[in-house]
Formats: C-alpha cells, sequence, structure tokens
C-alpha cells in the first residue's frame, strides 16, 4: 500500500465505484471500513460483499482490476466464501462473495 486513505478518501471511491459500474448490478452490501494498516495505523478502506452469485463476484473483481491470482477461497458455514483485495485509486478495497452450496 502506498498511503494510508482518510474517511472521505474511502467515501468518495465507494461513490465512483458504483456510478461508474452502474451497468453491473450492485452488490448486496457495500461500506466504508475502518481497519489496521500494515504499519499498525488506522486506514479506510471499500468493502463490498456479493451474495449468492460468484459470476457478479467475478464482473466486480474484473471491474476494479483485482488480480484473479489474490483470490482467497474458503469453505463457510454459508458454502463458498471469496475474498479478493486491492486498491482502486489508492484506496484499500476488498471484495467478497458469499453462495450457498446447493442442497443446503
Amino acid at each position: 500500500m502506498t498511503s494510508l486513505a482518510t474517511r472521505g478518501d474511502a467515501a468518495s471511491v465507494l461513490l465512483m465505484l458504483l456510478a461508474e459500474h452502474g451497468d453491473i448490478t450492485q452488490p448486496d452490501q457495500f461500506e466504508v471500513c475502518e481497519y489496521e494498516s500494515e504499519t499498525g495505523e488506522p486506514d479506510w478502506g471499500v468493502c463490498l460483499i456479493v451474495r449468492d452469485s460468484l459470476g457478479r463476484f467475478e464482473q466486480w473483481r474484473h471491474a476494479l482490476d483485482l488480480d484473479p491470482s489474490w483470490i482467497d477461497y474458503s469453505s463457510c458455514p454459508h458454502g463458498a466464501c471469496l475474498r479478493a483485495g486491492g486498491e482502486y485509486e489508492n484506496v484499500p478495497v476488498e471484495l467478497f462473495a458469499v453462495a450457498d452450496f446447493p442442497g443446503q
């Protein structure tokens, strides 16, 4: 990460992302989130959550230009859980997907 983002930076990026990518169905949940940076200082970023659509997760991953080799997969009580992270306009962005396994 090159710099720490402020809450205002993250809020601006979130609004910009939703406006620029209006052709993609919006995430089910989105927010400005605070977390600890690698240096231990508080940092702000954007979290986007997509439920029940791994295809929509991929659309957002591509739109945000998040490296596909950095996708984390885990099995969770809900089924398949994916996470991709990166930066957009120097603001940290995390994209999550949760999809139920058929029959559960």
